[in-house]
């Protein structure tokens, strides 16, 4: 947990770093929003359910449903209203349907591109001409190691993180020229609520695969964003960074 007593966030104060979030209530995104509101970024949090009851007095919560285009365009433009241009986005709303792929129905299809690869579009929509504007910004997604080699049982996640990932690289070689970085960071087995569908036992497996034998922590999946977002990261652009205990080596 990180000591959100040494926050320097002060709402309203355009002259700190703006970060924009989606999926910033639990799991990763709450370990995000934690991490960059203790070192001082003004933060903009986008989440179906809005303000949660842990809210942190110095963060924007904000209701949205990155599925929705206009609903996305409408609360930007409201965040920037409030908090300055946005300097670093984070699209990290995700969502995950586990099963044969045979058995997957058209809405569940739907479901998962819209909000995997869908969010990170209509974010990025919203960001990135403000972001030409000022010659400078940073926009990472948060995708998975399965997007990179494909999980049986996942098949409409595999194929929405590896559409995250064409489009990151793509955007960085677009973005580049106006000094824009564009990078994901590509999780293994995270102990997040995404996990919680599966057993003790399978989490033991899947920890037993993983060389450094055990799940991946929220916050190191959160300072590895944060150190992308930072002028030490400077010249990384169009990777997408495995944070997975070696699981894909």
């Amino acid at each position: 947990m990180y000591n959100i007593s040494r926050q320097l966030n002060v709402k309203g104060d355009k002259s700190m770093p703006h970060l924009l979030i989606s999926g910033g209530t639990r799991g990763i995104g709450k370990a995000c929003v934690e991490l960059f509101a203790n070192q001082g970024y003004k933060v903009s949090s986008l989440s179906r359910s809005g303000k949660p009851e842990n809210a942190l007095g110095c963060v924007d919560y904000y209701s949205c449903d990155v599925k929705d285009y206009g609903q996305v365009t409408s609360i930007v433009k409201a965040a920037a209203e409030a908090s300055g241009p946005v300097d670093v986005l984070i699209s990290n709303a995700g969502i995950s349907i586990s099963g044969i792929a045979q058995d997957f129905t058209y809405q569940d299809y739907r479901d998962v591109i819209d909000t995997n690869f869908g969010g990170l579009f209509n974010l990025t929509n919203a960001v990135i001409p403000q972001m030409v504007r000022q010659q400078h910004g940073v926009i990472l997604a948060v995708s998975s190691m399965w997007g990179q080699t494909g999980a049986s049982c996942e098949a409409l996640y595999s194929a929405s993180k590896g559409a995250v990932d064409s489009y990151i690289k793509a955007l960085a070689k677009e973005l580049g020229p106006s000094g824009i970085r564009v990078n994901a960071v590509s999780p293994g087995a995270t102990d997040t609520d995404m996990m919680s569908v599966y057993s003790d036992e399978v989490k033991d497996v899947i920890s037993e695969d993983t060389p450094l034998g055990r799940l991946g922590k929220p916050s190191e999946i959160a300072e590895t964003l944060y150190y992308l977002s930072s002028d030490k990261a400077s010249f990384i652009t169009g990777q997408i960074i495995g944070v997975n205990g070696g699981y894909l080596i």
